[in-house]
């Protein structure tokens, strides 16, 4: 997640190196979220056939060299390349096996679980866009060391889990061996029924995809909107000030989101979850609304980041969760794969668009309009909690 931010926070840095459009540095980035979109649903095949410790290390490993080749990039097609599809492939490979392996270990406790691996992911993001800003501000060619930087510590932390993570069997299959993997197309066509013969997987899948559109676009180009609607603002203070605020306000809103679902679920309540991603996406759209048209003061835009990271949190505590309810255990890290794909298929489009839309009016209005997005995607999860869930809801 961190080494995604990097290339946001740089991309002014970069737009002046290679002398690209905002429409092309979007590009790069849509290129990337499309890959990872492509493969995804392979990395949930492959993790429940073979051991997910190592479709983690082998996806690490081609996303840290993929970050850290980004780094000699000349043109905008070797970044496209490196940064875009290596890089993409490589990161789609490795989110399917984790949290399956984190949902295993904590059944009982799955929403706070995953959130203390969200907590992970928002402090990676942190540092990656701080120390990368300060880095892109320091004269041409600083974007490259924060690729750099972070592509090597990428390749020393593969190494770390192939040495330090533990795995763990299928869930639901005391075979061992070869004889508990099932032919890859019996494989694909079982996790497909898995996931098309409930409607709120699907309208789940719809929903992520709205949010992923909003936050995607919010993530690649909240520091060029705020260099540009704040003069005389540098990189690394841009960089800073459009994810400490964000992620602060995330970080105690994933706390709070997921125990309070953890709580409603323990009550007897099986929409908790479901509940909490509808509160999440209703509140987002007002919220990116205030932060894109705060351009008065750089401390009120602050202050609406840290409320719209907070918000943000009940979606992110419990999206994962509550799909996974609905999914037969045996199918979920397959049926997962697909989740991301498609979400992550229509996320890939806002880099792009908002790119475009930046350079023909204003980032402002085009983060005004993730709005829409927010509220689109609530609606969605309000037909699958009040028509499907009962219905699909799983053991």
């Amino acid at each position: 997640q961190g080494t995604r931010q990097i290339y946001g926070v740089t991309i002014p840095q970069i737009k002046a190196d290679i002398g690209a459009s905002d429409l092309e540095m979007g590009m790069v980035a849509s290129a990337f979220f499309m890959a990872y979109a492509v493969v995804v649903p392979f990395g949930g095949f492959i993790a429940d056939l073979f051991r997910r410790k190592w479709v983690i290390a082998a996806g690490a490993a081609l996303f840290a060299i993929g970050v850290f080749s980004a780094s000699f990039a000349s043109s905008l097609g070797l970044l496209l390349v490196t940064y875009g599809i290596i890089n993409g492939v490589g990161q789609s490979l490795v989110p399917v096996s984790s949290t399956s392996i984190i949902q295993q270990l904590h059944s009982e406790s799955r929403a706070t679980a995953l959130s203390v691996y969200q907590i992970a992911l928002y402090a990676g993001v942190i540092l990656c866009s701080v120390a990368s800003g300060y880095l892109g501000s320091l004269g041409p060619g600083g974007w490259r060391s924060a690729f750099m930087l972070f592509g090597g510590m990428s390749i020393a932390w593969t190494l770390m889990i192939v040495f330090a993570l533990k795995d763990t069997p299928p869930q639901d299959s005391d075979a061992k061996g070869p004889a508990r993997r099932m032919p890859l197309l019996r494989s694909l066509k079982e996790a497909l029924l898995a996931m098309f013969s409930k409607p709120s997987a699907i309208l789940m899948t719809l929903a992520f995809g709205l949010s992923n559109f909003g936050s995607i676009g919010f993530r690649t180009w909240m520091p060029t909107c705020l260099q540009r609607t704040f003069e005389g603002i540098s990189p690394a203070s841009a960089a800073f000030h459009s994810v400490f605020w964000f992620y602060a306000g995330g970080f105690a809103g994933l706390l709070v989101a997921s125990r309070i679902s953890d709580s409603w679920k323990r009550r007897g309540n099986i929409g908790a979850r479901l509940d909490c991603n509808l509160i999440g996406l209703v509140l987002c759209a007002p919220a990116v609304v205030f932060v894109a048209n705060s351009t008065g003061s750089l401390w009120v835009t602050a202050a609406g980041l840290l409320a719209y990271g907070f918000i943000n949190a009940f979606y992110d505590a419990n999206f994962i969760a509550s799909f996974y309810e609905v999914i037969t255990p045996r199918y979920r890290t397959s049926a997962y794969g697909l989740f991301a794909s498609g979400a992550f298929v229509m996320g890939s489009f806002a880099p792009a668009i908002l790119g475009f839309m930046g350079g023909r009016f204003s980032f402002n209005v085009a983060m005004s309009m993730l709005g829409v997005f927010y509220l689109a995607g609530a609606a969605v999860t309000l037909v699958a909690r009040v028509c499907f869930l009962k219905r699909d809801y799983g053991d």
